[in-house]
């Protein structure tokens, strides 16, 4: 009896062991995101509230930025016609750096908020957005796609993960009025 419970755990961890390992191999960037939102739609002031989780899926420490970042909130073409209930947003620091008579404008590094996350660890990205020209268009069916994106410039820079990683899509939850 011990030793069919012996192989019974071993066979368990197998099982997990080969699923962690077609994670990691599914995502070479060794990041995962995905993400929740949650929409006011107030037609005077509607807000978007979105969390962004960032996972680890190396075996190793990464270090992500999560604050100060860029957001490009754009439609998603289908066949070259734009679809009204798909939208795509990237956040990051994936742009050419903004300069000032010719000389690259640097953010403090301290001022985007890198968060060193270990294998398997998690971090938050929180972010309100009340435009709303960028929100009107936006319902309990459109479905949105999170683009989290930092370019390999930025990266070397700050000593940062660098690549891009998509979320699957997702629909914002409503709240009532």
């Amino acid at each position: 009896m011990k030793n069919k419970i012996v192989k019974f755990v071993a066979l368990i961890i197998a099982c997990f062991s080969a699923v962690g390992s077609a994670e990691s191999q599914t995502n070479p960037n060794g990041l995962a995101v995905s993400a929740e939102a949650s929409l006011s739609p107030d037609t005077n002031a509607p807000q978007l509230f979105l969390t962004v989780h960032l996972l680890n899926t190396t075996n190793h420490d990464i270090v992500v930025l999560t604050k100060g970042l860029q957001y490009d909130f754009s439609d998603v073409e289908v066949s070259g016609a734009i679809d009204t209930n798909k939208k795509n947003w990237t956040l990051g620091f994936n742009q050419p750096g903004v300069t000032y008579q010719g000389h690259l404008i640097v953010p403090p590094l301290n001022d985007l908020s890198p968060v060193t996350i270990k294998p398997n660890e998690e971090t938050i990205i929180t972010h309100l957005e009340d435009n709303s020209d960028l929100l009107s268009d936006i319902t309990k069916d459109t479905q949105i796609t999170i683009c989290y994106a930092i370019s390999t410039d930025w990266g070397s820079r700050f000593g940062t993960w660098s690549g891009s990683v998509t979320s699957k899509p997702f629909k914002a939850a409503v709240k009532k009025p």
